[in-house]
């Protein structure tokens, strides 16, 4: 018997923490020009005794006006992630549903499953920056030769299934491109990143979203909405028993709001 989802919702402007299965979560929502909503989201939550599930999207554009589509697609994850469905599955979902609701509108987007049994990360990527990790080698972006379009993009949209090892205490970042490209040469803004992900592995009692947010000089000034969610892989093995399910192919029994 799986235990029932337990979800944090980080759609909303926060800083938000939270432990899930001794993964440590935080998040920093910022929208452009310190409006109430915008178009990015983040939120993480526990699809397995083992398994918590990431998603973080950016709608193209910003401010309020994009929050509808923002809010329709984070649920549409969800309702995905409800399905059992691999990451790449999830995103291939999530694209029909947006050239149904709005074929003017696209987005980027990343689906994590975070084992925190095995330490392994499965996620998908549909044309969103890549995800950052902090540890003692430094600071590395999880970057792959094959570039996977945005959603809404085109009909058929297959990402590809990335696999990732993640040792004990690591952290893992994921953000929009409003925290790495805000008024920033690409190559300046990744460079200032990574040492904001590093302060925050050095941090590490910290807030890390915070943590993160503060060095890239968003809050107040951010022309773009902004979102970071970081999550720091279990410092000791977490065992449950025996895994239920591997982490391509996780299904949940219950959602709890």
């Amino acid at each position: 018997m799986i235990d029932p989802i337990q979800t944090c919702d980080f759609s909303e402007p926060a800083t938000t923490n939270a432990a899930f299965h001794g993964v440590r979560l935080s998040t920093r929502i910022m929208p452009a020009a310190l409006a109430a909503q915008g178009g990015d989201w983040c939120e993480a939550f526990v699809v397995s005794g083992d398994v918590v599930a990431l998603s973080i999207g950016d709608v193209c554009g910003h401010g309020p006006e994009k929050a509808a589509v923002m809010i329709a697609l984070r649920q549409a994850t969800r309702d995905a992630v409800w399905l059992g469905l691999n990451p790449v599955q999830i995103l291939t979902v999530v694209n029909e549903f947006l050239r149904q609701y709005d074929a003017e509108e696209n987005a980027t987007a990343i689906v994590a499953l975070l084992d925190t049994r095995r330490r392994t990360l499965v996620f998908a990527n549909a044309g969103h920056p890549p995800p950052l990790v902090a540890g003692p080698f430094g600071a590395l972006f999880l970057e792959f030769p094959q570039a996977d379009l945005p959603l809404g993009i085109t009909a058929e949209l297959v990402p590809i299934l990335h696999v990732v090892n993640l040792p004990a205490a690591t952290l893992l970042v994921l953000y929009t491109d409003g925290v790495s490209e805000s008024g920033r040469k690409p190559l300046q803004g990744e460079a200032q990143l990574r040492d904001a992900a590093l302060c925050a592995f050095r941090a590490a009692h910290l807030p890390s979203a915070a943590v993160i947010e503060k060095p890239m000089s968003l809050t107040g000034s951010n022309l773009d909405d902004a979102a970071i969610l970081t999550a720091w892989t279990p410092g000791v093995p977490v065992v449950r028993g025996e895994a239920r399910r591997n982490a391509r192919s996780v299904k949940s029994a219950e959602w709890v709001s």
